[in-house]
């Protein structure tokens, strides 16, 4: 295990390189896909936040089984299976926006690609787990969200300028990104699952509502945080910007880059100012600034004044995105860590796949009138900023994590 200042163990630079990739190749898809779905497949906001719906809540027993499987069998097999698959579904995926396959076919890759993402990430943080010391755990994981970032930045401006020629150029990116993730994970992540661990110990723990009340309330109460904090990265903002004030492709991911851009600026300062005021006070205040952000939003649509709020959002994301890992990560015991991961991540995927459902209600009902249809958002992230002081009493301490 790493000491306290010690250099990051070279497979989690490896994984955070890895994530680079992924975030340059996929991460712009969404945004693609929601402005696809609306301008060339001339969806209702309504239907297009269903399909996001369906695509998370297909992911809930493969994020139990998942987490499971690499527990019992090691990481390493899932870490190098997942973008082998990627890279033939992305294709497909390619094909069917291509040639404007039905609404079905593009529903299914969706769901298919959803499931597989799901996985991978779930088995990307165990890996970082098992691999970081509990002092080091946040910085691990933010360097990866660093570099990811980094990577979308890269990939919302090199996918708003393909936009300008044919959106569907970009669905060719993932195919290239995950033959690159299979070489770096083939190459650089051996198998992780600690030594100490027995054969098929895990199995002797059934997950129990009672025994395991804890990783529920803390998945619970990340999961409704992350309902209304993450608005900005559902369908909602897009359709939002491109119908009330026309914006083009290009502008609404120069939006977002601003954001990767603050994320690579800011995250470990973000870091050590949670080792000072605490890990869950710090994640409070990012909700009440994702607050002040979304109620800006409502208030003007200066594509200006909308780029230094973009960059205020992101403050609140570093303030709190990492943390949906680390406090799992905390209190997940050594011999579960895949297993709690998958069962957080179902939580999650009961929960967070109603953002996008949501929001575009949101949109379709209160489209007329911003400022509320903003003010409900913001309202409910300063609740949940309250709620989330409760995991106070149950989040070790770095050095007093199980």
């Amino acid at each position: 295990m790493l000491s306290n200042n010690s250099k990051y163990h070279p497979s989690i630079i490896a994984i955070a390189i890895a994530d680079f990739i992924r975030g340059f190749t996929r991460y712009p898809l969404w945004i693609l896909i929601s402005i696809y779905l609306l301008t060339v497949r001339h969806m209702g906001y309504l239907d297009i936040g269903i399909i996001f719906l369906l695509q998370s809540v297909f992911t809930v027993p493969f994020s139990i089984y998942g987490g499971r499987i690499s527990d019992i069998s090691g990481r390493r097999g899932l870490a190098l299976l997942m973008p082998i698959l990627l890279l033939f579904t992305y294709l497909a995926f390619f094909f069917v926006v291509y040639r404007n396959l039905s609404i079905i076919a593009v529903t299914a890759m969706m769901i298919v690609i959803s499931i597989l993402n799901n996985v991978q990430y779930n088995v990307g943080n165990s890996i970082l787990t098992d691999l970081s010391s509990e002092s080091q755990r946040l910085n691990s994981f933010s360097l990866v969200r660093v570099l990811s970032n980094a990577g979308i930045g890269a990939g919302l401006i090199f996918s708003g300028f393909t936009a300008i020629l044919n959106p569907a150029y970009f669905f060719l990116a993932p195919v290239f990104g995950s033959f690159i993730e299979i070489f770096i994970i083939f190459r650089y992540v051996p198998e992780s699952l600690p030594k100490t661990h027995e054969l098929g110990e895990s199995t002797r723990h059934v997950f129990s509502l009672r025994k395991d009340r804890v990783l529920i309330l803390v998945s619970l109460v990340l999961a409704f945080s992350g309902l209304f904090s993450s608005m900005f990265e559902s369908p909602l903002l897009p359709l939002y910007l491109t119908s009330r004030f026309d914006y083009p492709e290009l502008q609404i991911t120069a939006l977002y880059a601003v954001n990767t851009l603050i994320v690579i600026l800011f995250q470990f300062r973000v870091n050590a100012l949670s080792r000072k005021i605490g890990e869950v006070y710090t994640y409070a205040i990012g909700l009440i600034i994702y607050s002040a952000s979304y109620f800006i939003f409502g208030v003007t649509g200066i594509f200006g004044i909308l780029l230094v709020n973009a960059a205020m959002l992101t403050l609140g994301e570093n303030m709190t995105s990492q943390f949906s890992q680390v406090f799992i990560s905390r209190i997940a015991p050594e011999n579960r860590r895949g297993e709690y991961f998958g069962y957080s991540s179902a939580i999650f995927s009961f929960i967070f796949p109603f953002s996008p459902f949501i929001g575009t209600l949101l949109l379709q009902i209160f489209h007329p009138h911003p400022l509320l249809l903003w003010g409900i958002i913001s309202a409910a992230c300063v609740i949940m900023a309250i709620i989330s002081l409760t995991l106070v009493r149950v989040i070790p301490k770095p050095d007093a994590a199980t």
